[in-house]
């Protein structure tokens, strides 16, 4: 049988939980609320605005689903429209603001039945800011859903200040006629060092063993499931990710991330050590004194990118998700969202996001790029 693992294995529970000061700290843009519209900026610039469930007249009653107005920055942007209703089987929408009709088209299979681009959705958007209510039908008049649009103007006039827009032709809402001046951003590009594949990981008795030295012994009830991933091997060490199950509730369960490692062979003694994963941006959930929780966790094997969905009621209309590369050391946060308001809005607003690459495969760009100019 392997050797369980020594208390001074355990010794790393005391490091820190977040990444190296050296490296930059992500920071998620705020999503505000304007009345029943929800909106929100990621560190790239896009922005998006997200209609809310109007709980003083009727709440989920005409309810079908949100609309989203969705706008990306820099010059050549994308101006975007979508709703989200449910599948009925009709071909046809009309959308009617206040009693007008501002757009018509197909309704198509997928995600966002409803999808308007370009001249179209700045139409629909003009009539939006103007308008107190939205009706989405169908060919024959049956409402798909019911949007109040209290709020859309001061939204929609945030992305214009967001993107540097408020003043110029290029707004939405505060029109004038300053020149654009495109925000110059770009969002972060992560190295990535991961090893070759190995499928090696810790025996169940040194899994149990951490456990019963955890902060997560006594938040275990009922069934619980800990789940184990290789994360491959480099020059005779091997690691592994241990995601530890941490409390439950009724659709949120809750999981500690470790990092297992060894060298050599458990036949002459070897034995693994864990730490606690550590973090770029610590996750959403967690609390003082404690180890980051991450809930719903999803691991994605063959990128290596842990996730994390916290759902703030059980259909899933607000919380927090974000979403780790592992870096070979740490895991870096690539994307956040987040909707504060349990008002309907089933996807949320994307407030960071980040590209990642191998390292090797930067380097050689890097150098081919060296070469060139030198040329």
């Amino acid at each position: 049988m392997p050797p369980i693992i020594s208390t001074i294995a355990l010794l790393a529970l005391t490091a820190t939980t977040t990444a190296s000061a050296s490296e930059s700290i992500p920071s998620p843009g705020e999503v505000k609320v304007f009345k029943d519209w929800s909106v929100g900026c990621d560190n790239g610039g896009d922005c998006q605005a997200v209609s809310l469930v109007d709980d003083a007249s009727g709440g989920f009653n005409d309810w079908g689903g949100p609309i989203f107005i969705g706008r990306t920055a820099g010059k050549d942007d994308i101006l975007k429209i979508r709703v989200l209703i449910q599948d009925t089987g009709v071909s046809q929408y009309q959308m009617i603001v206040d009693g007008k009709i501002v757009d018509t088209g197909p309704i198509s299979q997928g995600d966002y039945p409803i999808e308007i681009i370009g001249e179209k959705a700045k139409k629909v958007t003009r009539a939006i800011v103007r308008g107190r209510n939205l009706n989405v039908t169908d060919q024959d008049g049956s409402s798909l859903t019911k949007i109040s649009l209290a709020g859309s103007m001061a939204a929609l006039r945030y992305i214009d200040q967001k993107q540097k827009r408020a003043y110029t032709r290029t707004a939405l809402v505060a029109k004038g006629r300053r020149t654009f001046r495109p925000l110059e951003t770009e969002v972060p590009l992560i190295a990535t060092n991961q090893w070759d594949p190995a499928n090696r990981i810790p025996a169940t008795a040194e899994i149990v063993d951490l456990v019963e030295n955890s902060v997560c012994k006594d938040e275990r009830f009922g069934l619980v499931e800990d789940q184990i991933y290789p994360l491959g091997q480099k020059d005779g060490r091997y690691r592994a990710l241990i995601l530890m199950s941490c409390g439950s509730g009724a659709y949120n369960f809750s999981s500690v991330a470790y990092i297992g490692e060894i060298k050599g062979d458990e036949k002459d003694g070897a034995s693994w050590a864990f730490r606690p994963a550590t973090y770029d941006l610590q996750p959403s959930w967690g609390g003082e004194g404690r180890q980051p929780l991450l809930v719903n966790a999803h691991w994605e094997e063959n990128r290596q990118i842990l996730s994390s969905f916290a759902k703030g009621r059980g259909i899933g209309d607000c919380g927090s998700a974000e979403s780790f590369i592992w870096d070979g050391d740490s895991f870096r946060l690539i994307e956040a969202s987040s909707m504060q308001e349990c008002r309907g809005a089933y996807e949320w607003i994307t407030t960071w996001r980040a590209k990642y690459q191998k390292a090797e495969e930067l380097a050689s760009q890097t150098a081919t790029s060296s070469e060139t100019d030198n040329q």
